[in-house]
């Protein structure tokens, strides 16, 4: 393995961790399980020597940490049956329609176009 593969293999390493930090913050219980599947992954892994093989990895190691970064929220009971939600600047958002049976697949989309994301930074 060449060192820059292997400064690849190390980064995607490193990266999931600290992402998972981030993502897991005050959730020891996730941010263990998600120690724990990282080092699973790569320890089961490290036979592996074909190039080509170790980038498609280090490819699925960077497509695990966008989804960890851009999907996983986090809700936290402040109190009996209400809830706090954890978002960072990260998650992506998707466009929420009202149920209409009545609308087209077309008018949807015209719909889709002209809804603004929320809850971003507008500077």
């Amino acid at each position: 393995m060449s060192a820059a593969t292997k400064s690849q293999v190390l980064q995607s390493f490193k990266q999931l961790h600290k992402t998972c930090k981030r993502v897991f913050n005050g959730d020891d219980h996730a941010l263990q399980a998600a120690r724990i599947k990282i080092n699973e992954e790569f320890k089961k892994n490290k036979h592996v020597t074909s190039e080509k093989s170790i980038g498609e990895l280090v490819n699925l190691s960077n497509s695990i940490d966008h989804e960890i970064r851009t999907t996983v929220i986090q809700a936290v009971e402040t109190k009996p049956g209400v809830y706090t939600v954890k978002i960072s600047p990260d998650t992506e958002l998707g466009t929420n329609f009202p149920f209409d049976e009545n609308v087209t697949p077309a008018q949807l989309k015209k719909l889709a176009k002209t809804q603004q994301k929320c809850c971003q930074d507008k500077t």
